[in-house]
């Protein structure tokens, strides 16, 4: 299992870098700050989210007409969700942890002979199950505080509740969380999971930073099974939990960008409810958010 620290951040690429920050400060509630860029053929911005996380947002994008990330952008996978960022005790563990799993971690920049990479990654295709993670060792990279987000036109986020990632099987992909990364199951889904097409398990992180929902289709005529053919395993959506229900659904309406597939319920007679957003409006990432009465109402 990797030694993890913490989740640093999410990245998500899109072809232009400037519209993409306007739209999460103006109405995710982002604070933009450090810029950046690399040699690898991207500019980059990293951003601050508000609320409890404590887990940063990437935003990259080409800065040439040959840059390699045009590759993910005009495939099946962008744009939108590129990789997470996890800050492990030390790479030669994780890789080693990686290796156990029977497959091969490679490395960031020029490793000299000898020594041992400080970044490695875990690659879509190559073990990663359709997603990019890149681990790194050393000195926190995001570190910037959450913001105060007390501006009424934004959704008022208040956590990045989870990742939701799409697989054939959420017994495969969630043995696969827990060996490796040290997730744990918190909630699986039964016979109303069929119902939607769908079966979920939910898998939160001890660094209470993080949840992962493994969804996988119910049928051959599920909605996900139509996103694994069209795409292959990988990452489906992003869950945001907001803190006022009719500010998040205004703050859309006055930015003109639209909802669907609201739902309303109770736990033990405790309301939430629930929407989202489609990809076209958000750079590539379907968005889900949700509001709850309280804690542990709304799974």
């Amino acid at each position: 299992m990797i030694d993890i620290v913490r989740f640093d951040h999410v990245s998500q690429a899109v072809p232009d870098l400037q519209p993409q920050v306007d739209l999460l400060e103006r109405l995710f509630g982002f604070r933009a700050g450090e810029r950046f860029e690399s040699d690898e053929g991207y500019l980059g911005v990293y951003l601050a989210m508000p609320g409890r996380t404590d887990i940063g947002w990437e935003v990259i994008a080409p800065n040439h007409a040959t840059s390699p990330l045009h590759r993910f952008l005009e495939g099946p996978a962008g744009a939108g969700l590129h990789h997470v960022t996890i800050h492990v005790r030390d790479t030669a563990q994780a890789a080693e942890a990686i290796r156990a799993e029977g497959s091969d971690p490679w490395a960031g920049g020029v490793v000299a002979p000898g020594e041992e990479p400080d970044v490695i990654y875990l690659h879509p295709r190559g073990g990663g199950h359709g997603f990019l993670y890149q681990l790194y060792e050393g000195a926190p990279w995001h570190a910037a505080a959450a913001p105060e987000d007390d501006v009424p036109t934004t959704l008022g986020i208040v956590a990045l509740n989870h990742l939701s990632h799409a697989h054939a099987s959420r017994d495969e992909l969630g043995d696969w969380y827990e060996r490796l990364f040290g997730f744990e199951t918190v909630y699986e889904s039964g016979a109303l999971g069929v119902e939607t097409g769908f079966q979920t398990r939910v898998l939160e992180h001890p660094t209470d930073q993080l949840r992962v929902e493994v969804i996988e289709p119910a049928s051959a005529t599920s909605f996900i099974q139509r996103f694994l053919e069209r795409r292959g395993p990988g990452m489906h959506h992003v869950t945001f939990e907001v803190g006022d229900w009719d500010r998040a659904v205004n703050a859309c309406a006055l930015h003109d960008v639209p909802i669907f597939g609201e739902r309303a319920g109770t736990t033990d007679d405790v309301p939430w409810r629930e929407a989202f957003i489609h990809p076209r409006y958000t750079g590539g990432v379907l968005v889900q958010f949700f509001w709850q009465a309280e804690p542990g109402a709304w799974v």
